[in-house]
């Protein structure tokens, strides 16, 4: 993790880990708000006919809610939409109506009180139970004025079911900020650390570079074989090789990557797919595969290059490692046996190892998951995840579900003061409490059998099946339907250790159960929806609320930022593209290969310009002080401080270069550099040398002498200003 690139990932657009929670939060109530906004749309637009008084009403609660939901797609949601929302539910309450609409029906005002209490828990309120409690209370009042006696029974029968689903939305968001603010600590603890560390190591580099590493590939290049220039060179090739594991080890493509230049493989990396989070055992299988596979390529193909292909699928992943070497004949290897394919045996994968000799070889890793994990969308990980963010989710959606039971049932008993007893209804009930209970043990037990998920889509289905017939058909569209909101206790308890497309699937069969009852009860097409949208809205919120807390884990489980990570990144960044030729420098003289030669020196003169020309802004420039030094020129370089940039100075050594001087000499400012060239080049040369040089660079030379003058940067050209844009493309003068 050393650049924090696997920490990077809590940022959304530049937000913290939390802002963008909350920002996720936001989303999944605004879709909320504007399904249900939709919804009401369609029913209004369903009718015959509609006085100007219900016409006027009904835009305003669309205008209302509706932007309040695009606030929240937006922007973010605020007290003034809280405000906008409950005033839509007072229109709604005060709409005329022939009769008092029944508790729970389609055309009842409750469906506008849900609106003000998402919108109170979006906000971030500090005590948001007693505003939960006033709108509930404003709507029984309202209920009340406007239908009598029955306004005020219809009322509490719904005020009490959307508090209960309110409060146990509540709990579901508190568990949510409390795991993000556990990761946005630790984030920030890690951040501080990986900024300590690379300080630290920052300054142990130069001074390793300095000291170490120049003196070491001067012995090189004089004497090579010598025992002290052996160890010298072993000590430096393991400060170099850095820390065994990539910045990103949860990441398969950034193992590799990392693998592979530790291992001097040049690789080309085709991926396909999006990441793949796998279990931990499967990945370092996959990852120590792939790497023995690439350890072969240099042993026994004859070359070093190598195609790895990646190909990611949700719950499964195949590697390709292939080159074009001598290949083999004849029996595996013990290497192959056990490094490649007993690895991959192990977790349950394949591998396999084809090559014939002068052919090539191709190694093929493949792992995925079980067919009925992939169907249900199980991602192998999701368990692991959940329970680094909730300690025990099995609790936590117990005690949500407890909350929504309360409300639920509490309805029911206030049904009975104008409804006969419901006793399927009741012993439904029984049945789905205890299916969630047993469900949220096993929950805490560890990852769900994927036949337990199969009980989950098949018995609420059932429950339906046998209770809604007993309901009468006009409350089959009110409230004494509570069952089938009761009924997904269970898919919202699973959606805490499943993915969102398991979360859907499961809730398939009840919807199916509830559109064919309510159909053959009469109830109107129109007002389908509303019985419909009831259970995936509720498992939407759950399941957006439990991928919060997912990635919270993701980022708890990830590793502090380690000083030899540091070390890496800090030797990385110093050394840029200059590191790879000076590991295979050092490499050679443990290898017995080294010889005596100009080589190493103008590696360490490589290694000297890294250090006085920091950074990839000086990249071209020290390409080019190397390029120059190569054709035998002897290059001296003279900058107290680098300037900021130096990409038209390094142009302007490359048109030095291509007429072979002898001796150039590097100096200057920030403003301005010198270019000394000794001799001066031919005549002919000098007189096309200005129209070779960058803009705003000038020559002086005679034989003996050339001074080539001009910004090293063309950025320090427009800094200057109008004057010097003046003297653009000034000449020169021959002494």
């Amino acid at each position: 993790m050393g650049d924090l690139r696997g920490v990077g990932a809590h940022r959304l657009s530049g937000r913290s880990f939390g802002a963008s929670v909350e920002r996720g939060l936001h989303l999944s109530i605004g879709l909320v708000i504007l399904c249900k906004t939709l919804v009401f749309g369609a029913q209004l637009a369903t009718q015959e006919s509609w006085d100007a008084v219900e016409l006027a009403s009904a835009a305003l609660i669309i205008l209302c809610v509706g932007t309040a939901a695009l606030r929240c797609l937006g922007p973010g949601p605020s007290n003034l939409d809280v405000l906008s929302c409950t005033l839509a539910m007072v229109v709604g309450a005060t709409m005329p109506h022939e009769t008092v609409p029944l508790s729970g029906a389609a055309d009842s005002p409750v469906v506008h009180l849900v609106e003000p209490m998402l919108l109170v828990i979006a906000v971030h309120h500090r005590r948001p139970v007693l505003p939960i409690l006033l709108l509930g209370g404003l709507f029984v009042a309202l209920r009340w004025d406007a239908g009598g006696s029955d306004g005020l029974r219809y009322g509490l029968q719904e005020a009490v079911l959307v508090c209960g689903t309110a409060f146990g939305a509540l709990y579901l968001v508190t568990q949510m900020r409390r795991a993000s603010a556990r990761a946005e600590a630790l984030i920030a603890s890690h951040r501080e650390a990986h900024r300590a560390h690379l300080s630290a190591a920052e300054v142990e580099t130069t001074a390793f570079l300095h000291d170490d590493l120049v003196p070491t590939l001067l012995a090189v290049g004089s004497l090579p074989h010598a025992p002290e220039t052996r160890t010298a060179a072993g000590a430096a090739l393991s400060r170099l090789a850095g820390p065994a594991h990539g910045e990103d080890a949860g990441d398969v493509v950034t193992a590799l990557r990392n693998a592979a230049a530790r291992e001097l493989v040049d690789v080309e990396l085709v991926v396909r797919g999006p990441r793949t989070h796998l279990p931990e055992a499967v990945r370092e299988a996959v990852v120590g595969a792939a790497v023995e596979a690439m350890r072969n390529v240099l042993r026994h193909s004859g070359q070093r290059r190598a195609t790895v292909t990646v190909v990611r699928r949700p719950t499964a992943i195949r590697v390709r490692i292939e080159d074009e070497g001598k290949g083999f004949s004849g029996r595996q290897g013990v290497g192959i046996r056990v490094a490649i394919t007993g690895r991959l045996e192990s977790v349950g994968g394949t591998a396999t190892v084809s090559a014939r000799e002068g052919g090539g070889t191709v190694v093929e890793l493949a792992w995925r998951g079980r067919l009925l994990s992939r169907l249900l969308g199980l991602a192998p990980d999701h368990d692991r995840l959940i329970r680094a963010a909730v300690s025990d989710p099995g609790r936590v959606a117990r005690q949500a579900c407890l909350v929504l039971a309360c409300g639920y049932l509490a309805t029911a008993a206030l049904l009975t003061l104008d409804t006969p007893l419901q006793p399927w209804s009741y012993g439904g009930a029984a049945v789905i409490a205890a299916t969630t209970l047993l469900l949220t043990q096993a929950i805490s037990r560890g990852p769900l059998h994927p036949l337990v998920l199969l009980a989950v889509a098949a018995l609420p289905a059932g429950v339906l099946a046998v209770v809604l017939p007993t309901v009468s058909p006009e409350g089959i569209g009110g409230a004494e339907s509570w069952m089938i909101e009761f009924s997904a206790l269970p898919v919202l308890a699973a959606a805490w250790v499943v993915s969102v497309r398991t979360v859907v699937a499961l809730l398939v069969p009840n919807g199916v159960v509830v559109a064919l009852l309510a159909t053959e009860a009469g109830v109107p097409l129109a007002d389908l929806p509303h019985l419909l949208f009831v259970q995936p809205l509720s498992a939407l919120f759950v399941a957006v609320i439990v991928a919060v807390c997912r990635r919270a884990g993701r980022v708890l489980t990830q590793p502090a930022a380690s000083e030899s990570v540091a070390w890496a990144k800090a030797v990385r960044v110093a050394l840029g593209p200059t590191l790879r030729p000076v590991v295979q420098a050092l490499r050679s003289v443990a290898d017995g290969t080294a010889e005596p030669g100009p080589g190493p020196a103008l590696l360490a003169q490589a290694v000297r310009d890294c250090l006085y020309l920091p950074g990839p802004e000086h990249e071209a420039m020290r390409a080019e002080l190397d390029a120059l030094r190569r054709t035998g020129a002897q290059v001296d370089t003279i900058m107290p401080e680098p300037p900021p940039a130096t990409r038209t100075l390094a142009a302007a050594l490359g048109t030095v270069r291509r007429f072979g001087p002898d001796h150039v000499t590097v100096s200057g400012t920030g403003d301005e550099a010198m270019v000394v060239v000794m001799p001066g080049p031919p005549a002919e040369v000098v007189e096309r040398l200005p129209r070779q040089l960058p803009v705003a660079w000038s020559v002086d030379a005679d034989e003996e002498v050339c001074l080539i003058t001009g910004p090293p940067d063309l950025a320090t050209l427009i800094r200057r200003g109008p004057l010097a844009a003046a003297g653009v493309g000034a000449g020169y003068s021959s002494r």
